[in-house]
């Protein structure tokens, strides 16, 4: 599909595939185990897996009380179909928002990850592949992300007095996440100079837009983060209108997210989870530790 013709469209109001201006497309979901976190999601025909891994490792000696949270993205399915973005800065881009939205709106606070301060701690890690790109890659890699989180279940553990030894648990624990921080992203395009704003905007969308602006906000109203690599300007006034709808847009969609996982729909396809497992991280002062886990895991 040309670029002439979704310009076509947009002049006349309509967007390639009927949506409204500010309408997001559907959101599909199933789930793998909760000790991997295992989530498959589609935002329209952009398909996202991920999974969650617990270790357990040593401290930062300057933040003893605090565990880690690593986010790892795979977008070799853009390098094999030649995307004409480059693969790894927008890997990088998309990898450092979704750290600075976790983290900065201690969505999840890295304290909670803290066994037994200085000595251990949890080591939490989130593998992101992308399946299938049809646009909107930021928002779909965020959510899947943020779901995974929320769908991982860790081992528990239990700290001896006597020689201070951890002890992993068969019970599963969920993390400790406060709230949901969401990601909306809009596409901007300048047109006959006017300004038009698009939610979600697919491929096709992407490649006449002149910029693109994501937020970051949660069902309390709050901004978590405001993302806008450059492109075309915003007036502030436009700018306001649409942190506006956003922040209405906050709760349904919310609330969408948390069905999303009480239905919990299994993996339709076994294979699934066997083609995109991706290996239980070793890095913990522990190996006994990391047996421990995998035998876990692996039941």
């Amino acid at each position: 599909m040309n670029s002439e013709f979704v310009l076509e469209q947009l002049s006349l109001g309509k967007r390639i595939d009927g949506r409204d201006p500010l309408q997001q497309r559907m959101i599909q979901c199933h789930f793998g185990p909760q000790s991997t976190g295992a989530v498959e999601l589609s935002l329209g025909e952009t398909r996202v897996f991920a999974t969650t891994s617990a270790s357990i490792t040593t401290p930062n000696p300057i933040r003893p009380s605090e565990g880690f949270l690593k986010f790892h993205l795979d977008l070799q399915v853009l390098r094999d179909t030649g995307y004409m973005q480059n693969p790894i800065k927008l890997g990088m881009e998309i990898e450092k928002y979704i750290e600075k939205v976790i983290k900065g709106s201690k969505a999840l606070d890295t304290e909670s990850l803290c066994i037994l301060s200085g000595k251990n701690v949890w080591s939490i890690d989130v593998n992101i592949a992308l399946i299938n790109n049809d646009g909107n890659l930021i928002d779909a890699m965020y959510l899947c992300c943020i779901l995974s989180l929320q769908h991982f279940r860790r081992p528990q553990v239990s700290v001896s007095l006597q020689g201070v030894k951890v002890e992993i648990e068969k019970r599963l624990v969920p993390l400790s996440i406060h709230h949901i921080p969401l990601s909306l992203t809009y596409a901007i395009l300048e047109q006959n100079q006017q300004t038009i704003l698009l939610q979600d905007p697919c491929l096709e969308e992407e490649a006449v837009q002149n910029g693109r602006i994501t937020y970051s906000v949660n069902i309390y109203n709050d901004i978590c983060h405001v993302h806008k690599p450059g492109g075309s300007p915003i007036n502030i006034q436009i700018l306001q209108q649409l942190t506006t709808v956003t922040l209405m847009k906050s709760k349904p969609y919310t609330e969408e997210i948390r069905n999303l996982l009480i239905n919990n729909k299994g993996f339709p396809i076994e294979k699934t989870i066997t083609l995109f497992k991706f290996e239980l991280p070793k890095q913990t002062s522990d190996a006994i530790q990391v047996e421990q886990l995998e035998q876990l895991y692996n039941q």
